[in-house]
């Protein structure tokens, strides 16, 4: 991992108060509750010490007090733009509480968070973990601090004979990213293994490599493998490379019972560049088969096919020709289609056509569409065909208020927000935490879900927190 050094200080060019070094001497030994009550203390005579709030809230969250941490922020921050500084801060106290959670699964979660953020300054926590009881920990950190502890790469070597099929996976996967083509030998041999989500794994660092004994390996898994998944994942990888010709795979693929397979098939063959069977294969009797080769057809000859797509009943084939019509057809001629498509019966064609009006220069009808999905639009009322139980599907609004906050708009702002507080399911509270990162924008729901109930979207809400202001940061730093 490499340090991520933040543009904002931690305190003042001129030091921290006192009153900030003895809450944070309290907090440094562990008496979270006493740095709390310190902090607390001082700050009614001293309200503007702005480190001195960084080290309550974080006190606050520490001790087990979540609630009261997101509350004391949101106080604190009432009017003004947030404090960058803190919300990393607090991203942090909640990785390192998820470190020691008694759930395996928070715990990998959150190893996995720090090692995608490149987290150095909790390297120290993630290596406490390799002396975990639970393989999978065991795996996921090994792999986090594979070039920062000496005993890492052995671990993560002893976790690809794992009795548990998701640490090998987990460790594969660890090989495949960080040691790349030095470690071929052990993933070729793991593309052997019994559970498919270690041989998709595997198959993830073999795709960069066309070398002879790679390519067969890959062919014979497209050809043979019995998991759907892992066919299409080979295919993908056989359209990478100089791999020679390969279209007899492909045209086997074709006629796949999976349309995952039939799909990455289609990337082979394009991959040849050979204009005749890609025209082929525009006149495939399945749409969405078709469609994947439209963009690498001439438009005159993309367009038919294209067109054939957003004809069909399945919304679902509507809506990913609409995501492909730029690709293959341009800007003019998407936004055409585009228009035609935003009162479509379907929610998810409609949100489809806007991400193409967003990105063809048609904004203002792009935010038109997405904030009618969320029913903000003046005299906006959702169909029966778009709506269950009388309002708008969930998961839907969820991504009309992503695209519309990310356009500007302060109605998908409010909303994401809302969706972060108040989703029903906890998928659904994670789904909007995540589209803050679709949105790239920093909600008070997004702050108010490290105190979430649920320790995997407290999790999601730090990475997205933490991904957020870094983003914001380098920002600045190449503005300057």
């Amino acid at each position: 991992m490499r340090r991520y050094v933040l543009a904002l200080l931690m305190f003042a060019a001129c030091g921290p108060s006192a009153a900030a070094k003895r809450a944070q001497a309290l907090y440094d030994q562990g008496d979270y509750q006493g740095a709390a009550k310190s902090a607390d203390a001082d700050l009614a005579a001293h309200p503007s010490d702005d480190a001195l709030h960084r080290v309550a809230l974080r006190a606050r969250l520490a001790g087990g007090d979540a609630r009261g941490a997101v509350d004391g922020y949101a106080s604190w921050r009432a009017g003004r733009d947030d404090d960058r500084v803190a919300l990393r801060l607090l991203a942090e106290t909640t990785f390192q509480q998820a470190l020691r959670s008694p759930s395996n699964a928070i715990k990998v979660q959150a190893i996995e968070s720090i090692e995608e953020l490149e987290i150095e300054d909790l390297a120290d926590d993630v290596i406490q973990r390799l002396g975990d009881d639970d393989d999978q920990v065991q795996a996921a950190a090994a792999v986090a601090v594979l070039r920062a502890h000496p005993q890492a790469p052995e671990i993560l070597a002893s976790m690809l004979t794992s009795d548990d099929p998701v640490a090998r996976a987990i460790a594969v996967r660890g090989m495949a990213n960080k040691v790349g083509e030095h470690a071929a030998d052990d993933l070729r041999n793991a593309t052997r293994d019994p559970d498919p989500r270690v041989r998709r794994a595997a198959i993830s660092g073999l795709a960069p490599l066309d070398d002879g004994a790679t390519t067969d390996v890959l062919a014979q898994l497209a050809a043979k493998d019995a998991d759907d998944g892992v066919r299409a994942a080979a295919l993908h990888a056989l359209a990478r490379g100089s791999r020679g010709d390969q279209r007899a795979v492909a045209n086997a693929a074709l006629g796949d019972k999976s349309l995952a397979v039939r799909i990455a098939a289609v990337d082979v063959i394009v991959a040849t560049k050979d204009a005749a069977a890609i025209h082929a294969l525009l006149a495939n009797p399945d749409p969405l088969v078709a469609i994947q080769a439209a963009h690498a057809a001439p438009p005159a000859d993309a367009a038919a096919t294209i067109d054939r797509a957003l004809g069909d009943a399945a919304p679902e084939t509507r809506a990913a020709a609409l995501n492909l019509s730029v690709a293959a057809l341009g800007k003019g001629p998407a936004a055409e289609r585009a228009m035609r498509f935003t009162a479509d019966a379907s929610m998810t064609v409609r949100l489809s056509a806007a991400r193409v009006l967003a990105s063809t220069d048609h904004k203002a009808d792009a935010i038109n569409v997405l904030a009618t999905a969320l029913g903000t639009a003046p005299g906006a009322a959702p169909s029966d065909s778009m709506t269950r139980g009388g309002t708008a599907e969930p998961d839907d609004r969820i991504q009309a208020a992503a695209d519309l906050a990310r356009l500007g708009d302060s109605r998908g702002t409010s909303a994401l927000a809302d969706f972060a507080r108040t989703g029903d399911t906890v998928p659904r509270r994670r789904a909007a935490v995540t589209a803050h990162l679709t949105a790239r924008t920093i909600t008070p729901g997004l702050v108010a879900a490290l105190a979430d109930a649920a320790p995997e979207v407290r999790v999601d809400a730090a990475r997205a927190l933490w991904s957020l202001v870094r983003s914001t940061d380098l920002a600045e730093e190449h503005a300057e």
